[in-house]
């Protein structure tokens, strides 16, 4: 039976088709639109047990993809920046060129790309909501810096505050004083107060969602056993691993989050860097943020906050608290699949 690689390259609207043979025979072309049964349509022009694999990039057509997954169909997704390199070798930049450097990805390239794991809906929606909230914070801080930088570009004196509403008190005391030297900014100063603190409102609304979130799921609460780590970290840790059966050796959820040292290394060069920082970069950022909690705020002794604190000694806290990140990343996998609550005798959990 002829054997089938296919390659889709799927966009909003359409979706570029390519199907080849083992010796990159261009078998069939299509554009059809980005719709489960468009696709499927031109998948069963071809017998089903021929087709070998079908290369996605992912992040693109989930929905689409995870209705292929269902119906059998041998599906990879690969990392859409490693992809773009293998598809960057073709002179011409096309929807129907990449379908067919994909094509080859899967039957050439299988060591070249990084695949991905596609997520559960659970955890899908809860990246979602993360990110969201992420993007939230980031826009509050822009707003209040540009705040701040025009009270204080007339002279008023305002300080960054965390506390729920203390940036509308703090700018309407620096107004009064500023009204009084002669200067009215008013009219562009509230509005920006305004949506500030909104957008405050809103984060400190989804918080209060993650903390019951976490505290009713059952894989979560025992994630939040573990000293230093709280609703966000659990819940982006768990929705970034989503199957724990992937992790058969848990140091390899180190490497997974970008936490350990990259290495060159060439001839007779050689040289170990900084971590890798591959992965996802915001339960990384979580995870180092839970460890700096963990050896600043923690208080409770606990053999794991022992070996931070005998690592931060030595080594200070910068490179501590990310060696302590990954060694947290080990813990929370063990945790989980031991289905065990934290041990704080142990500065790892039972396997």
């Amino acid at each position: 039976m002829q054997e089938i690689w296919v390659g889709l390259d799927c966009g909003y609207l359409h979706t570029a088709a390519c199907a080849i043979d083992k010796d990159g025979v261009i078998i069939a072309q299509e554009k059809c639109e980005t719709t489960t049964d468009s696709v499927t349509a031109f998948l069963e022009m071809f017998p089903r047990q021929s087709i070998r694999l079908i290369v996605v990039e992912a992040g693109v057509a989930t929905h689409m993809v995870r209705d292929l997954i269902a119906a059998d169909f041998p599906i990879k997704l690969y990392e859409v920046y490693k992809a773009q390199r293998f598809l960057a070798v073709r002179r011409q930049k096309t929807d129907t060129n990449d379908a067919i450097g994909l094509a080859e990805l899967g039957r050439v390239g299988r060591s070249i790309g990084t695949t991905v794991h596609l997520k559960s809906l659970e955890c899908q929606n809860m990246r979602t909501r993360l990110a969201a909230r992420q993007s939230l914070v980031r826009n509050r801080i822009r707003m209040q810096a540009m705040v701040i930088t025009i009270v204080r570009m007339h002279g008023g004196k305002l300080k960054r505050r965390s506390a729920k509403g203390a940036l509308s008190q703090d700018v309407e005391a620096q107004l009064d004083v500023l009204r009084r030297d002669g200067v009215d900014v008013d009219a562009d100063v509230r509005p920006l107060v305004e949506i500030a603190e909104a957008m405050d409102q809103q984060v400190r609304l989804i918080d209060k969602r993650f903390a019951e979130l976490a505290r009713t799921h059952p894989v979560c609460r025992r994630l939040m056993t573990v000293p230093g780590v709280g609703p966000k970290t659990a819940l982006t840790f768990y929705s970034a691993i989503d199957d724990v059966t992937r992790f058969k050796d848990a140091r390899s959820v180190g490497p997974y989050f970008g936490l350990t040292p990259s290495v060159y290394q060439s001839g007779v060069k050689s040289r170990q860097g900084g971590i890798s920082k591959m992965g996802c970069v915001a339960t990384r950022t979580h995870l180092v943020s839970a460890a700096t909690v963990l050896l600043v705020a923690v208080k409770k002794p606990s053999a794991l906050k022992a070996w931070g604190d005998e690592l931060r000694a030595r080594i200070g806290i910068s490179k501590a608290r990310v060696a302590l990140a990954r060694k947290l990343a080990i813990v929370l996998i063990k945790v989980w699949q031991s289905e065990t609550d934290f041990d704080p005798r142990l500065d790892s959990a039972s396997p």
